[in-house]
C-alpha cells in the first residue's frame, strides 16, 4: 500500500536515515519509523534534523489512507452520478428522484464508520455506547445511546434530512447536560451509503424505524418506559410529528421547523404518478401530512420551535402545524436563529430553557 523510502545522507551531513516507513493503522491513521546514526559534527546534526523534520511534517500532511481514498472516492463517484442522471431527467422525473432517492446532500462515504468516535474526538462526551437498531426488515441502523445517571427521561433524536446522527448530537447535546438520556440514530438511508443509488425513500419504513428504536429504549433496563419522547429537526421534525401521532409510547413531542408533507419539489400529478410508481406509496395521502395528523398526539403535548431567521422553511409553517395542533401545546420563535440551529445561536439560553422546561414539565 505504501513504498519504503531509504535515504543516505551520511556523505553531505554525516547522519545516516536506515528506514522510514508509512504504515496503514486502523481509525486512518498513519505513524513513522526511523532510526539516526550520530552525526559527525553538531552543525551537520542541526541541518540535518531540520531537512528531517521538514521531510517528515510534508509527508504527514499529505498522507491520505487506504480507506479515507475510498471515502472520499464514493463521494466523487455519487456526485457524478447525480449529474449523470439529471442529465437524463426530465424536470418531474428529477423531482421526484430527490423526493425518494439517497438524500443528495449527503456525501456517501461519510457514512458512520466515518463518525463514529465523533460523540469523544469531536463533541468531548465521554460516556456514550455505540448501538445498533434493529429494524423489521432486518436493516441496523447505527447510532448512540447517552445514558444519564437519575436521568429524567429519555428522548429519541431524529436529524435532517441529508444529515447525520453527528448532527443530530450537535443539536441536542445540551439534553444530556440537562438530565435527559438521548437515542441518536443514522437514518436509513445511510444504510444505501455504499449503493446509493439503490435506496428509495418509504416514510412507512421511517415510521417503523421510530417504532424500533421506542422498541430499543423500552427494552434497556436504564430506561422509564413512561417517560420517553420525540425530538425532530426539519425533515426529522416532519417525522417526529406523524410517528407523535402514531406511536402512544412518545409522551412528549418535540419539533424544530418541521415542514407539512415531504413534496418540497413539487406536488402536481406529474411527480406524485412517479413516486407512486417508483415507492408504492402516495406522499399526497393525509396520513403523510402533519396538518392532518399533528392533532392526534393530544392529549399529550407538543412543542414547537422555529428560528426567525430560518431560510429554509418558513415561520408559517410551524404556525399552521401549531394552529392543527390540541392542547397541550406550546409554539415558541427565537427572532434571532436560523434553521434549526437556536441551541447553538444567540438565542440559545432561552432555546435551552423553553425545551428543558418543557420537558421538565411533562415527563416529571
Amino acid at each position: 500500500m505504501f513504498s519504503f523510502l531509504k535515504i543516505d545522507l551520511s556523505e553531505a551531513f554525516g547522519y545516516k536515515i536506515f528506514k522510514y516507513k508509512k504504515v496503514d493503522k486502523s481509525e486512518n491513521f498513519g505513524y513513522i519509523m526511523f532510526e539516526i546514526t550520530k552525526s559527525r559534527t553538531s552543525c551537520m546534526k542541526k541541518i540535518s534534523l531540520l531537512l528531517l523534520l521538514f521531510f517528515i511534517t510534508f509527508n504527514l500532511l499529505s498522507l491520505t489512507s487506504f480507506d479515507d481514498k475510498m471515502r472520499l472516492d464514493r463521494n466523487d463517484a455519487w456526485k457524478k452520478y447525480l449529474a449523470k442522471i439529471k442529465d437524463k431527467m426530465t424536470p418531474y422525473e428529477f423531482a421526484a428522484f430527490q423526493y425518494y432517492g439517497f438524500e443528495g446532500s449527503a456525501a456517501p462515504g461519510n457514512d458512520f464508520l466515518y463518525i463514529k468516535d465523533e460523540p469523544s474526538k469531536k463533541y468531548n462526551i465521554k460516556n456514550f455506547e455505540v448501538v445498533k437498531i434493529v429494524t423489521h426488515d432486518k436493516l441496523k441502523l447505527d447510532g448512540w445511546f447517552f445514558p444519564v445517571k437519575d436521568s429524567k427521561g429519555t428522548l429519541i433524536i431524529l436529524h435532517g434530512w441529508g444529515s447525520d446522527a453527528s448532527f443530530g448530537l450537535y443539536q441536542s447535546q445540551f439534553l444530556i447536560e440537562n438530565g435527559y438520556q438521548i437515542l441518536v440514530y443514522n437514518a436509513r438511508f445511510w444504510n444505501f451509503s455504499k449503493k446509493p443509488e439503490k435506496y428509495v425513500l418509504s416514510l412507512e419504513n421511517e415510521m417503523k424505524d421510530v417504532e424500533s428504536a421506542i422498541n430499543f429504549l423500552k427494552n434497556r433496563k436504564d430506561v422509564d418506559k413512561e417517560k420517553i419522547g420525540i425530538f425532530g429537526f426539519s425533515q426529522g421534525a416532519f417525522k417526529t410529528i406523524l410517528a407523535g401521532a402514531r406511536f402512544n409510547d412518545l409522551k412528549v413531542v418535540l419539533e424544530d421547523a418541521g415542514p407539512t408533507s415531504r413534496l418540497w419539489w413539487g406536488n402536481n400529478e406529474g411527480i406524485i404518478k412517479i413516486i407512486k410508481e417508483k415507492t408504492g406509496e402516495d406522499p399526497s395521502d393525509p396520513k403523510y401530512n402533519t396538518l392532518e395528523q399533528i392533532d392526534k398526539i393530544s392529549p399529550r403535548p407538543i412543542l414547537i420551535l422555529h428560528g426567525g431567521k430560518d431560510k429554509s422553511v418558513p415561520i408559517e409553517v410551524s404556525e399552521s402545524n401549531f394552529s392543527k395542533a390540541k392542547e397541550p401545546k406550546e409554539f415558541k420563535i427565537f427572532p434571532n436563529s436560523a434553521h434549526c440551529l437556536g441551541m447553538k445561536q444567540s438565542d440559545k439560553e432561552d432555546y435551552i430553557k423553553t425545551v428543558v422546561d418543557f420537558l421538565d414539565k411533562y415527563l416529571k
